[in-house]
């Protein structure tokens, strides 16, 4: 990566500290700009690295567990055709034509995969990236059935 001037920019990370920033960016393009197809990538992308860090505590694993037992599903149902259902469309071509369209809620999946992917951070290690304290405001105000004290 360069710089303005053309010179090299070299950053040491993490794949948390990469995580956290994701997720940052996702509530930004959220809350700022309406960005939901964004959001949902980059959120996704999050919610999966902190998810293999937490492994068994994963918000979409327990989530998982839980909607295919009280609806009588399959896991594999209940993870692709309707956990990760926006996130793979956007992410992965697989057999879809180029013409091939899906209806969403890009909104509610946006907040979705944000939600999981901060639920996945505070049980890795209790934090909240910069931007989680906004989000939470907005969650409070906008979507207060979603907000669990």
């Amino acid at each position: 990566m360069t710089d303005h001037s053309g010179s090299f920019v070299e950053f040491k990370l993490t794949k948390i500290d990469a995580a956290v920033d994701q997720l940052d960016w996702a509530i930004r393009l959220f809350l700022d700009h309406n960005g939901y197809l964004a959001a949902i990538t980059l959120a996704g992308a999050a919610e999966e690295i902190l998810g293999r860090a937490v492994t068994d505590r994963a918000a979409f694993d327990l989530l998982k567990k839980k909607f295919a037992a009280d609806l009588s599903m399959s896991e594999k149902i209940i993870s692709q055709d309707h956990l990760n259902r926006a996130k793979n469309w956007l992410k992965h071509w697989d057999v879809h034509r180029d013409d091939e369209e899906v209806t969403l809620e890009l909104d509610e999946e946006a907040i979705q995969y944000i939600c999981r992917a901060l639920a996945n951070l505070a049980a890795h290690d209790g934090s909240m990236p910069s931007e989680g304290p906004r989000f939470a405001r907005w969650l409070r105000e906008n979507r207060p059935e979603l907000w669990n004290e």
